[in-house]
């Protein structure tokens, strides 16, 4: 038993019709259930229930036993204060407030009905080589209900992705074209080298970033000088011409290079930081105020219209410094650019729009279900349960499986009370 089913049987009223007794016989009639509290503090807040004739106003707290009031400490926590019904699965322990007064307990387990235990029972049962508790459930949950939840999952990620961008937001003094730059340089680090592509951005105010992205081979030499690609000694032309032009613009611009080191290791020649930072060069070169377009950018055919660039010409044959490779132009594609829309421009556009206070729902929702499915471990497992067609619904997907099914928070999840409900 765990105590989400004790909110479950709170919040979704399952108590409601019945008569209810305190542990000491009082008559109880809820008159308000409160609102469910998320975060520390009592679970609900401000219900009102009456006990014996006399109305209560206050917070409700829950637990599988009475005696874990004492365990968490409650009896010496001021937040508590003002709990008036405590609701138990188990009542082993008369519980008190600060004040010594006892709280009225509320034992559920003698008003439940046993086919709904046996239904949460069946919900958390773990089997071998399981993927998610309710896989062998997941086809009787009604397509449009698990639809609606995926939706609801999608922004509740991008809200997860938000703090990244307030982050950016307050260490460039509000400034959206800097915040923007440092979100779609570390989405050009991918998972590898995002830290270090992100310091790299940073190291660098945006004017002067916009200064030298009028010419793309000053943006480029400035970019790979902070990251630390030109620290070494090379005998390759293009290399010692860009260690000459960082070094006039380190003195101008009074630059002081990232710390963080790029790795090369396990990468795709494609994911190479000099290919990448190249790319990100030549992308600010033909629009250094690229933020302005990106947020009329509406389609996915709008933004891969922006995107459509390549690494400058020495590394048609490089990937690396010294080392010439077969011939051959690095464009960004199109798989990439659709990360960056997942990763960098919805999130962004998301948390814009509501800082203008601007509904884009429906712009962000077409734009993700026009992206087809991410490919990933997580993604795979639930392609076994049904069909995936978008990005959205992988997103989706991974918020699911992180916050709810992996840390078993089934009774907070659409799908997982509805197969209760079943």
């Amino acid at each position: 038993m765990q105590e989400d089913f004790i909110h479950y049987l709170w919040k979704f009223k399952k108590l409601s019709g019945q008569q209810l007794l305190t542990t000491e016989g009082k008559e109880i009639k809820i008159k308000s259930l409160g609102t469910h509290n998320f975060f520390s503090g009592p679970d609900f807040f401000n219900g009102r229930v009456e006990i014996d004739g006399q109305d209560w106003a206050g917070n409700v707290e829950m637990h599988v036993k009475a005696s874990d009031w004492y365990v968490h400490g409650h009896d010496d926590d001021p937040a508590y204060d003002n709990v008036i019904l405590h609701v138990v699965w188990n009542h082993d322990a008369e519980i008190t407030r600060r004040d010594g007064v006892n709280i009225p307990v509320l034992d559920v387990s003698k008003y439940v009905n046993e086919s709904l235990v046996q239904s949460y029972r069946k919900l958390f049962v773990v089997k071998n080589n399981q993927f998610i508790n309710c896989e062998n459930q997941w086809a009787t949950v009604d397509s449009f209900l698990r639809d609606q939840w995926i939706e609801k999952l999608f922004f509740e990620r991008l809200e997860y992705k938000s703090d990244r961008i307030k982050h950016m937001l307050a260490q460039n003094n509000n400034d959206w074209e800097a915040a923007f730059f440092q979100l779609l340089a570390r989405s050009f680090g991918t998972k590898t080298n995002a830290d270090a592509f992100e310091q790299l951005a940073s190291s660098m105010e945006q004017s002067v970033v916009r200064k030298l992205a009028k010419d793309a081979f000053q943006l480029e030499a400035a970019l790979l000088g902070q990251s630390g690609l030109l620290d070494e000694v090379k005998k390759d032309g293009y290399y010692k011409e860009l260690v000459d032009e960082y070094a006039f613009a380190k003195a101008k611009h009074l630059l002081k290079p990232s710390l963080t080191p790029m790795k090369f290791f396990r990468l795709r020649p494609a994911n190479y930081p000099t290919v990448r930072i190249s790319q990100l060069a030549m992308l600010y070169q033909r629009n250094p105020m690229l933020f302005g377009e990106i947020l009329l950018a509406r389609t996915r055919s709008d933004i891969h219209e922006l995107f459509d660039i390549k690494a400058s010409k020495y590394w048609d044959s490089h990937h690396v410094f010294d080392k010439e490779t077969e011939v051959r132009e690095k464009i960004l594609t199109a798989d990439f650019i659709d990360l960056l829309i997942i990763n960098c421009i919805v999130p962004i556009k998301f948390m814009q729009a509501r800082f203008i206070g601007k509904d884009k729902t429906d712009e962000l929702l077409e734009l993700m279900y026009e992206l087809k499915a991410e490919k990933n471990t997580v993604v795979s497992g639930f392609k076994k349960l049904f069909k995936i067609d978008s990005a959205l619904q992988t997103q989706s997907l991974l918020q699911l499986k992180s916050s709810y099914c992996d840390v078993n928070k089934c009774l907070s999840c659409d799908i997982g009370v509805a197969l209760l409900r079943n």
